[in-house]
């Protein structure tokens, strides 16, 4: 029988406000080979409480500053000992009880990939109102242009981590996606249309485009899929492309955010 352990890993720091949503929707999981580890960052606004009410749900927690994100994730990565890592962000949730055994289900289905992902749903972060749904096919060569599959919907075998390593902690944004660029490219991902996470907006990669593009640039170049100055050129000269895009379609009304 098919019964790998799947460890999920929220990183949180003053994270409140969803935490708890968090924390109950991996408890609350049919699947029982599940080891929870959460990484808190040094919070100071009532988090630890929560965690501390939960411990009996939890495997392993820890709590002490950190570098950023990827540095949190790295500590993430160093408890966990799974045979699938899930990283299920604080104010993100999994969708339904089932939704593990549902994708361990898929896993062997699809041979056990390297990377298996499902789909997610966009919450407003005061209403918890559905603001999009996200399905996104995989498209390797779409990744040279920034794009990235949902990392709070994807499963990721510890064969990729130990074949390429951990998250590069020089990334404040796009730590996720130069990780992926690594191997992403050439291992086997699936991506089948389940809901697997339920999604708050205003995230860190939100804040700021500019940021953003910087570091996907930066992440492409890495990873030596831009080599020269024609290449970061074409690139911006996309991005800004699409930001116009976007703004006739807003200003005509026609824009959505479903991908």
């Amino acid at each position: 029988m098919f019964n790998p352990k799947i460890s999920i890993i929220t990183v949180v720091r003053n994270g409140a406000q969803f935490v708890g949503q968090t924390i109950a929707s991996v408890r609350s999981q049919s699947y029982s080979n599940i080891e929870y580890i959460v990484v808190d960052g040094g919070s100071t606004d009532g988090t630890l409480d929560i965690i501390r009410a939960n411990e009996a749900g939890i495997a392993r927690w820890i709590s002490e500053a950190d570098q950023g994100i990827a540095d949190a994730f790295n500590k993430g990565l160093a408890l966990a000992t799974g045979d699938y890592l899930l990283f299920l962000n604080a104010d993100d949730a999994l969708a339904a009880q089932d939704v593990v055994a549902d994708v361990v289900d898929l896993i062997q289905a699809n041979s056990q990939p390297e990377i298996f992902y499902g789909d997610c749903d966009l919450l407003d972060r005061q209403s918890e109102e559905v603001l999009s749904h996200t399905s996104i096919t995989f498209q390797p060569e779409k990744m040279r242009y920034g794009h990235m599959i949902p990392q709070p919907a994807m499963f990721t075998r510890r064969s990729y981590f130990e074949k390429y390593g951990k998250f590069d902690t020089t990334f404040r944004i796009a730590m996720d996606y130069e990780w992926l660029l690594r191997g992403g490219l050439s291992e086997r991902v699936v991506h089948v249309p389940l809901l697997v996470t339920r999604v708050h907006d205003g995230g860190v990669s939100t804040q700021s485009r500019a940021a953003v593009i910087n570091e996907i640039v930066r992440a492409l170049q890495k990873n030596r899929l831009i080599t020269n100055g024609f290449g970061e050129g074409k690139l911006r000269a996309y991005f800004l492309a699409r930001a116009a895009a976007k703004k006739m379609l807003k200003f005509f009304g026609l824009y959505r955010k479903h991908a």
